[in-house]
């Protein structure tokens, strides 16, 4: 079947609307007929895999302190949903287990690899639910791709750009070099680098192209007219009906 529409990725679940990376914003992501899902995973201080973006836990729960000095019974007990307002209080930072059980296959799943040296960790856990077929790990980190595409070959790695590799052709071509010297089989970058000339040196290189973090209607048809193959968002229903219209 020809895709006609990039694919739409919940950004950290359905995050736009309910508290980021909870297991309420992936149970309402997958109301939706998204293509994937996306979490950031980190670890603590007693090495349980745990889903939160930021190094430390103040901005999104009530608590404070870096995720890595914390252990499992002190971050499992925060509350995840407070700073988004009352109705959203009770929610948790969910572990990675907990994660892989609410989602099950339902839709695809990107696991960002935020500390590098995880990545045995994320693989087992991920073997575990059985989930190396519907999940792609991501990172800024081409080293860290590079060690899960040793450990598994068998599964999809994509390597994150910013911004800044925008700055420049030679900039770019050099990401677009660490990608595939890191093996990884996709790229996505920070929409503000790419052009309709960068997506298709990707292509070139046969490397698939993802975009973030996009909530705008009038970037993401720009982005879907330079070609670009997925595009990930805190509002996934505006998107869809966007593209679905």
């Amino acid at each position: 079947m020809v895709r006609t529409r990039p694919l739409i990725v919940a950004h950290r679940g359905f995050s736009g609307r309910f508290p980021e990376n909870t297991i309420r914003a992936f149970q309402e992501a997958l109301k939706l007929p998204v293509d994937a899902i996306e979490l950031d995973v980190r670890t603590t201080a007693d090495s349980v895999l745990v889903v939160i973006h930021d190094e430390t836990v103040d901005r999104t729960t009530n608590g404070s302190g870096r995720v890595r000095d914390l252990t499992w019974d002190e971050i499992r007990h925060l509350d995840a949903g407070i700073q988004r307002g009352e109705k959203f209080a009770g929610e948790r930072i969910p572990s990675l287990d907990e994660a892989l059980e609410t989602i099950q296959g339902k839709t695809m799943l990107l696991v960002e690899i935020k500390e590098t040296g995880t990545e045995e960790r994320i693989i087992k856990v991920l073997d575990r639910h059985a989930a190396l077929e519907w999940v792609t790990l991501v990172s800024f980190h081409a080293d860290a791709i590079a060690a899960a595409k040793k450990i598994a070959p068998q599964i999809s790695c994509m390597l994150i750009g910013g911004r800044d590799i925008g700055s420049s052709d030679a900039a770019f071509s050099d990401f677009v070099r660490a990608a595939l010297n890191s093996y990884a089989n996709a790229v996505t970058v920070h929409y503000a680098a790419l052009t309709e000339e960068r997506i298709r040196y990707c292509h070139q290189h046969h490397l698939f192209v993802g975009t973030w973090t996009v909530d705008e209607e009038d970037l993401a048809e720009k982005l879907v007219l330079m070609g670009a193959d997925e595009i990930a968002t805190n509002f996934p229903d505006i998107l869809l009906a966007m593209l679905t219209a």
